[in-house]
């Protein structure tokens, strides 16, 4: 995958991404659809 085509923009369907959550287990973006709307938010720590 190269740079250009990993950019979502507004209103894009973010792609199914597998992260670790706070247990190091992973965790599909997609099975926070399947549940219910899912609103991705990324915060930015500056310290």
């Amino acid at each position: 995958m190269n740079e250009q085509s990993s950019i979502v923009e507004p209103g894009q369907p973010a792609p199914d991404v597998t992260l670790r959550n706070g247990d190091d287990q992973p965790v599909a973006l997609a099975s926070f659809w399947i549940q219910r709307p899912t609103a991705l938010v990324f915060v930015r720590h500056f310290g």
